[in-house]
């Protein structure tokens, strides 16, 4: 998938696909193939558990988007639910295998995985609920649980699973709704084993199936996972039955359950305690007055005992047992409030629960905060109009507790962001239930006004208040759904302070579009802003023709292309601008906001910058100047320490210099994502250019800010270059039109900035150099000269400053090679500082931004200037390309000669690409004097070594760097060029007419792959070679490549390399491989030189400490013993090693089979 595509975009595409999978799956996985006597369909015993965790893969991607799967339920779920009650009617236990699981437990499994999916109350209502099954369900669950007792868990097919349990659990409180009593349907009687839990008096005539229900739900309320809350539903459901009620069930569990708590100790479970609470939970919330009228008060006195008492602080300590309680007192309010009780004072009880629920709001926990503030909608709701205002007013009164106004703006810094979470979300409810009078309309659209755009910064820099955001779009979709359109018309604009840049003639819905867009575009968290997006369409659908260009807005802030927050700045914004003024003017001043410029990350700020930029191109240019000015306004108030806030507005203001300048040089009307472009004209260009001033006044930085960590100088750098290029691309275009320089004073600040930049070496700075020195260097009145001399002070081979002071003046001298090149003589002084800074004289990184420095000079050496190139120049960049491609260099880090190789084959691609140092009869000459072979040639000869090496990313850069020279399909991925295919091409060139040299090459780079690669690379790098090698014949014969010619290329590079064990250690490796394989022993065929060839392994480990070597040479010698023209002296010389000091080459030699 596409990294700019959306998760639930996929999902949406691929869920018929997916269903399709799992219908396909699920078949498959149930039933068995029908016989061909007869039609009937079984259902298997066991299934392989790779299968079932295949299709739980399919199914949970739909958490994302549950809805998609409800048309299919009703087709998946029956059959799951049939073929697990087909599988009751098999009593026979099965061994299971490993990798095997029971139908019953794949069953379960599965349904389970739905209910987590789409919510078990819609997946219990698809489960069967004829009585008959009740017995059944019931033996399964005491077989199973028997087993488990009894430890054969393992052993046996009835044991059950946790899921299968919860899932029987659900099923059987399902059963429980059955209309007939229970005494019809039991077929026996157990014995009485449920009193034993804790004083529980059991009715006497109590029917089988709640006897045996009742210790199977006592069992379960003390688990720690989900069957405890479906064992509470369960004796819940089974308690309320008219039969159970009639003789004595209700009473007796409740009084168990509330002699529990008034009992209980700080030692007691805290699982079975949550499990009583669901159960007494469970009794307020299903029971009439009628049923459990006499047992409200005593509940609601434990509720205070654990609530208050601090001998209950574990239970009270959980957040479940919180929600529960929290649910427990508004059904206790609920029900004194529809029937007063004698026992109980309703007003006291009222007063203070609503209390604690208020006070339960700023819970650091939020499923406790969620049910805190339903309960108070719920209790809102019941209470008479005077006491309902109250609680509004309460609620109200505590948003606005440490709130400081300035002005139209407020500081939320000294909130609580849970007490706010907690607040709106009732605000949510009360208006989704229409608690609210429409005369409290305004006070509550301003705390939803300010809670859309709630913000806070942890201690760590993060940003706090998503829920609270969350929360108030909760909040607008129920103002648009419960109140009509002319309830909101009638509200008045002027009393909702917190609107921004509040416009009086505009409308409620109107207002609240506008805030909806902006968050919809703009917000950080991707579900703030689907949830803007989805509140604007409810606005817009249930208010028509209160919102200007409605329908189009519901369009363009798709719920779906808001998803990406980059695409929602830069796309959706811009669009959404050019649906009238308000949205401009709106969007414009949100992007300078903490959303947008001043946001938290760089990623955003620049993408806000880009829209900010996009912006001002579609407007006049009093507009655009407008604009900047503003920016500048801005800019002026930061403080030293707003660094993030000053990078975002600086990007801004390059933006929009940038997008307005390329409107001028463009020819005809284009577009830029959705903005037609205006064409300017020189005076407004002129105009523009007048802003050179900002680095007089506002952008007032001292050195401190490009050298303090604690300033993140690395963002000023960047911002700083990014406006640097962008004016002086404008003026070097107003230059060529008419006389138009910057003041003297605007521009050496500009020119010192610059300079300040570059002593920066983080990657965001780098980046921006090349481009930002090209045009300040081409500005009418810039010496480019006395720059680059300058520089060139700096970095010279002699200077003690480190990369990180040095890299960008490194890349700046190359970036302004094309300008300077005949002021300073030609390219000797930037190429010879350049060249020089490519050898082992400097650390790693400094050879890496060397070589990016020499690639910015290869852009000044196109195809067709390559005649007028003088050949040193170009032999200078040859002997540095062909040095770095070579260097080796290990430290503590690893291989980080590798980054020089890698940034070395970026040189040479770009060099081929240009037409450079592609031909061997160049002039360019003595890069390897050791072989007397031109620069090009060892550049095409490192090149594919290293389109061999063991390293995939360098060996996948070489792949592609050397297509170029054959012409061939790129390789892109490392799999392409780890594969036998790949080995198997570059081996071929070995049968081809090239030069001696580059075979050479090629044997010395296999090695390291076949040799020392990774195992995949080594198997299928080892599997070519044999297969080449064993191709060859053995001498040679015409002009086809032999295999005593790759046996003397081998010793070739083995005599070259005795002392360099990064090149012998896989080379040893590799003859051990092709002597075990018998390839090498057909030399003896030939007049291959056997005992030079032992003299020199014998060279290879000569007063060696390297044990790894040792090693390897061992299994070397085990294939040289085949050869009969040497077998004396190799058993010999192993003897010899039978006394080597080090302990593990004398048991190899111990081992030696001769």
């Amino acid at each position: 998938m596409a990294s700019t595509e959306d998760d639930d975009v996929w999902l949406l595409r691929a869920s018929a696909d997916m269903v399709a999978g799992v219908n396909t799956l699920l078949k498959r996985l149930l039933w068995k193939r029908p016989s061909k006597d007869t039609e009937e369909v079984r259902v298997h015993r066991v299934v392989k558990e790779r299968e079932l965790d295949k299709l739980i893969l399919l199914i949970e991607p739909f958490q994302e988007d549950p809805q998609l799967l409800d048309s299919q339920l009703n087709r998946i779920i029956p059959q799951l639910v049939t073929a697990y009650l087909e599988s009751l009617k098999n009593h026979t236990a099965t061994a299971l295998k490993p990798g095997q699981a029971t139908v019953r437990h794949a069953i379960c499994r599965v349904l389970y995985t739905f209910c987590k999916v789409r919510g078990e109350k819609i997946i219990v209502g698809f489960l069967n609920n004829e009585p008959r099954y009740v017995e059944p369900l019931l033996a399964v669950f005491e077989r199973g649980t028997k087993e488990i007792d009894e430890g054969a868990e393992e052993a046996g097919s009835h044991s059950i699973s946790w899921e299968e349990r919860f899932i029987l659990l659900l099923w059987l409180s399902h059963l429980m709704l059955a209309p007939f009593h229970l005494s019809t349907i039991s077929s026996f009687e157990p014995a009485r084993s449920a009193d034993q839990y804790d004083n529980l008096k059991l009715p006497t005539d109590l029917p089988g199936i709640p006897l045996r229900i009742i210790p199977i739900c006592f069992r379960y309320l003390q688990a720690a996972t989900k069957e405890r809350t479906a064992a509470a539903q369960l004796l819940v459901r089974l308690c309320l039955r008219p039969d159970m009620r009639k003789i004595g069930l209700l009473d007796a569990v409740t009084e168990w359950a509330l002699f529990y708590f008034q009992v209980t100790s700080d030692e007691n479970d805290i699982h079975r305690s949550l499990g009583t609470l669901g159960v007494l939970s469970g009794i307020l919330a299903s029971g009439n007055q009628e049923e459990i009228g006499h047992f409200i008060a005593p509940i609601f006195r434990v509720s205070q005992q654990l609530m208050t008492d601090d001998k209950h602080a574990i239970v009270r300590s959980s957040a479940v047992a919180r929600k529960l309680l929290v649910k427990m007192l508004r059904n206790i309010v609920v029900h004194c409030l529809k029937a007063p009780s004698d026992d109980i004072d309703t007003t006291e009880v009222l007063e203070e629960v609503i209390g604690q629920f208020l006070e339960l709001l700023e819970d650091g926990d939020t499923p406790v905060r969620y049910a805190a503030s339903k309960a108070l909608s719920v209790l809102t709701l019941q209470l008479d109009h005077e006491m309902a205002n109250e609680v509004i007013e309460a609620i109200l009164g505590s948003l606005t507790e440490d709130v400081l106004w300035d002005g139209s703006s407020r500081n939320l810094a000294a909130v609580n962001s849970l007490r706010w979470h907690g607040l709106t979300l009732t605000l949510g409810h009360l208006l989704y239930r229409r608690a609210i009078p429409t005369q409290q309309l305004p006070e509550i659209l301003n705390a939803l006004l300010l809670a859309l755009t709630f913000e806070q910064r942890s201690a760590t820099g993060s940003s706090v208040g998503t829920n609270v955001r969350d929360a108030a779009n909760f909040g607008i979709w129920s103002v648009s759904r419960r109140y009509t359109t002319k309830e909101l018309l009638a509200v008045e604009t002027s009393s909702i302070r917190a609107a921004h840049n509040s416009n009086h003639n505009l409308s409620i819905p109107q207002l609240l579009a506008i805030e909806l867009i902006e968050s919809a575009c703009l917000d950080p968290a991707g579900n703030i802003r689907r949830g803007s997006s989805a509140a604007l369409q409810e606005l817009i659908g249930r208010h028509p023709d209160t919102i200007v260009e409605g329908i189009s807005l519901v369009q363009i802030v798709d719920f779906h292309a808001v998803g990406l927050r980059q695409r929602g700045i830069t796309e959706v914004s811009i669009s959404a601008a050019q649906s009238g003024s308000i949205y401009w003017n709106a969007l414009f001043q949100a992007l300078l906001g903490w959303r947008g410029i001043a946001a938290v990350d760089a990623s955003s700020r620049s993408a806000a910058a880009t829209a900010t930029g996009l912006l001002g191109s579609s407007q006049t240019h009093d507009q655009v100047l407008n604009v900047v000015e503003k920016i500048r306004e801005c800019l002026q108030n930061l403080s030293q320490r707003q660094v993030e806030e000053r990078h975002g507005l600086v990007m801004a203001l390059a933006n929009i210099i940038a997008t307005v300048h390329s409107q001028s040089t463009s020819l005809s009307h284009e577009d830029i994502g959705s903005n037609v472009i205006i064409h300017r004209s020189i005076e407004d260009l002129q105009a523009l250019a007048r802003v050179w001033s900002v680095f007089d006044v506002e952008i007032s930085l001292s050195e401190k800010d490009f050298t303090s960590n604690m300033l993140r100088p690395e963002l000023t750098a960047s911002s700083t270059l990014m406006l640097l290029r962008s004016f002086s691309t404008l003026t070097s275009t107003l230059q060529k039109h008419s006389s138009c320089n910057p003041s003297v004073q605007s521009f050496s600040r500009a020119a010192e900035l610059l300079n300040l930049c570059l002593i920066r070496s983080d990657e965001s700075v780098l980046e921006e150099i090349p481009s930002t020195v090209r045009a300040f260097g081409a500005l009418a009145n810039v010496r480019a000269q006395d720059l680059a001399e300058l520089w060139l002070s700096a970095i010279t081979p002699t200077s003690t400053l480190s990369n990180k002071r040095t890299a960008g003046r490194v890349l700046a001298v190359g970036a302004i090679y094309g300008l300077v090149r005949d002021d300073l003589g030609g390219h000797t002084p930037i190429l010879d500082c350049l060249t020089a800074r490519c050898t082992s004289s400097v650390d790693i990184e400094a050879r890496v931004t060397a070589i990016r420095s020499l690639m910015l000079v290869l852009d000044v050496f196109t195809w067709s200037q390559a005649a007028s190139i003088a050949p040193d120049a170009l032999a200078k960049i040859a002997s540095s390309a062909y040095t770095t491609m070579n260097d080796y260099t290990i430290n503590e880090r690893g291989d980080v000669g590798s980054l020089v190789r890698s940034e070395a084959l970026n040189l040479v691609e770009k060099a081929w690409r240009s037409g450079l140092l592609l031909s061997p009869s160049s002039d360019i000459k003595n890069a390897n004097p050791d072989h007397q072979i031109t620069a090009v040639e060892g550049i095409q000869s490192s090149v594919l070594r290293l389109s061999l090496e063991k390293l995939d990313k360098v060996r996948l850069r070489a792949a592609q760097c050397w297509t170029l020279h054959d012409g061939k399909t790129v390789n892109s991925t490392i799999t392409d060029v780890s594969s036998v295919d790949y080995f198997s091409s570059l081996l071929a060139l070995l049968d081809m007419s090239i030069l001696q040299g580059l075979k050479r090459e090629l044997i010395e780079g296999y090695s390291s792959s076949a040799g020392r690669g990774s195992e995949s690379v080594v198997q299928a790098s080892r599997l070519a070679l044999y297969n080449f090698v064993d191709g060859l014949e053995n001498s040679p014969n015409g002009e086809s490549y032999s295999l005593l010619q790759f046996g003397n290329t081998i010793s070739d590079i083995l005599k070259d390399n005795l002392s360099d064990d990064r090149v012998l250690l896989p080379l040893l490796e590799v003859i051990a491989y092709l002597l075990d394989v018998q390839l090498l022993q057909r030399l003896l065929a030939t007049s291959f030189k056997w005992r030079n060839f032992l003299s020199l392994i014998q060279k290879s480990h000569f007063k060696s400490n390297n044990v790894q070597k040792l090693v390897v040479v061992m299994d070397v010698y085990r294939g040289l013993a085949d050869v009969d023209v040497i077998r004396k002296e190799v058993l010999t010389k192993v003897v010899c090693m039978l006394l080597h000091p080090f302990p593990t080459v004398s048991y190899n030699s111990v081992l030696f089979r001769c």
